[in-house]
């Protein structure tokens, strides 16, 4: 790498693939348009990454709701605020014969 490219911040990948796969990507590539290989790579990893990150996310924060919601009807953390309790009243009303 020359210092070029290093004070840019650009940083080279580089992965071995099969036959099949150089040629299902090469193919992908001139279907998307891309001109180089490298940026249709990078288009493809940075996607792809992209929604790896996004779904964890997502996974965190509804197991992170879960375990608040549940300390709070349970009272381990808290005590629920009149409008949980008002809600807890209502469904018991709604529930109970």
């Amino acid at each position: 790498m020359d210092a070029e490219t290093s004070k840019k911040g650009i940083n080279r990948v580089e992965f071995r693939v099969s036959n099949e796969d150089k040629e299902l990507f090469e193919y992908a590539k001139q279907l998307s348009g891309f001109k180089t290989f490298s940026e249709f790579a990078r288009f493809v990893i940075t996607k792809e990454a992209k929604a790896i990150v996004s779904e964890e996310n997502r996974i965190l924060a509804s197991q992170r709701d879960q375990a608040i919601f549940f300390n709070v009807l349970m009272g381990t953390d808290h005590q629920p605020n009149k409008s949980l309790i008002a809600a807890i009243k209502y469904h018991d009303e709604l529930v109970t014969p």
